[in-house]
């Protein structure tokens, strides 16, 4: 079984990277028994998601997220922490897509993800609404302001960690209601095995 295809999203949301860059994706998943379920249906095409990953408690995710990415063939806009977009991996993490942010600015943040992506034709922006790899309270809601800001519903994407598997879920509809939408989620997201149970 291949470990994930372009084919699992609409054509506008393929960044056509190259061959080798996919097939790379692909192997990395492979090699370490992954794969990605789930796709994003047709209808959605051209049109602007924000993809919810959660959830988050290890570095490994972003690595598995990053390969998932590349394999799926996948144009998206993902926050990072700065200090991660040093050297040659910096260069890497913003030709996939990925924006250094200072997290001492929160409203920055936020605003800065919502200027990159206004005026792109069929884009993702992934987010994780933890904000960090430990275990947090309450989770922050600048995804759900990104989302009302740019009109777009949420794609939710889990990482599972007793099937090895990245699941893009059906899209979620927001209510309007910012509590029930995150207690919706939390439930749902609730199934799937993180990588540090703990932390989460």
């Amino acid at each position: 079984m291949v470990s994930a295809s372009n084919k699992q999203i609409p054509k506008s949301f393929r960044a056509n990277r190259s061959i080798f860059l996919q097939w790379l994706g692909r192997t990395v998943l492979s090699f370490f028994g992954w794969k990605v379920k789930g796709g994003i249906e047709e209808k959605h095409n051209h049109k602007k998601l924000v993809v919810l990953i959660a959830p988050h408690t290890s570095n490994w995710d972003g690595i598995f997220g990053v390969a998932a990415l590349a394999g799926l063939d996948a144009k998206i806009t993902f926050i990072g922490k700065h200090t991660a977009f040093k050297y040659g991996l910096g260069a890497f993490l913003r030709y996939m897509g990925g924006i250094p942010v200072d997290r001492s600015r929160p409203g920055g943040i936020i605003q800065h993800a919502i200027d990159q992506i206004k005026e792109i034709d069929g884009s993702l922006i992934a987010i994780s609404p933890e904000g960090t790899r430990s275990k947090v309270k309450e989770w922050k809601t600048g995804f759900l302001r990104i989302a009302k800001e740019i009109n777009a519903e949420i794609v939710p994407a889990s990482l599972d960690y007793s099937k090895k598997e990245i699941l893009l879920g059906k899209v979620f509809r927001l209510s309007g209601d910012n509590q029930k939408d995150i207690l919706d989620l939390k439930k749902y997201y609730s199934a799937f095995k993180p990588k540090h149970p703990e932390k989460y």
